[in-house]
């Protein structure tokens, strides 16, 4: 009889040591997306490339996992790795602005000038949008190449529909950089047409002497 009690206690431990097994929760594909955005959120860029890195692994075609590895290598110095991910993030979701500034960045980070301004020439000749030439402008300052800098500024000014002031803001910090004032303030009256009511365009207006205000000419009023 003790024979047998002992044997029952044994098998009822060793059953709720399988239950117990059994209910423990597991690490889900959920769980790991959450955790590997929070990683990279709290900015524990180390630990958000091995989380984002376990996702790779899993669903090599998914944009979010290998953006997000991309993105969390760049920041740990892992630019090959980085690179990798981020052209194949790229490639899947081509049209994401995000993915493309920072393979722009990682290809600076790697002093690749030929790849980076291939790729910036390349997406702006492709499309319809004044951020990407503007972009290409930066670069171009950043490398020290002025002339080409200023070109991509008027190519973005051509393009650009007069819809939001920021492309203009953005436009005037640039001339300002090159030291083309002229160009600067034209592009800021533009911005103040666009937007009277911003305060960011006021305060650069009058950083130039420009008082905001009714009487502030258009950049083409013959006034």
């Amino acid at each position: 009889m003790k024979t047998n009690r002992m044997t029952s206690v044994a098998l009822g431990l060793i059953l709720l040591g399988f239950v117990g097994c059994a209910t423990k929760p597991a690490v889900t594909t959920t769980t790991l997306r959450e955790r590997a955005r929070d990683a990279m959120w709290q900015e524990r860029y180390e630990d958000a490339e091995s989380l984002y890195g376990e996702l790779v692994a899993k669903f090599p075609q998914d944009w979010r996992a290998q953006y997000g590895f991309g993105a969390s290598a760049m920041h740990t110095g892992n630019l090959s790795e980085s690179r990798q991910a981020l052209e194949i993030a790229h490639t899947l979701r081509p049209e994401n602005r995000d993915i493309a500034l920072d393979l722009a960045e990682v290809m600076y980070l790697q002093d690749d000038r030929n790849g980076l301004f291939q790729f910036l020439r390349d997406r702006a000749e492709a499309r319809s949008d004044s951020r990407d030439w503007l972009l290409l402008a930066e670069y171009s300052l950043m490398t020290e190449d002025p002339d080409s800098a200023q070109a991509c500024v008027e190519k973005a000014m051509i393009i650009d529909d007069a819809s939001s002031a920021q492309t203009w803001l953005e436009a005037a910090t640039l001339s300002e950089r090159m030291g083309d004032l002229d160009s600067a303030m034209i592009y800021l009256r533009t911005a103040y047409t666009i937007e009277p009511a911003n305060t960011i365009v006021q305060e650069r207006l009058r950083a130039h002497g420009l008082v905001p205000g009714p009487t502030l000419a258009m950049p083409n009023d013959p006034a």
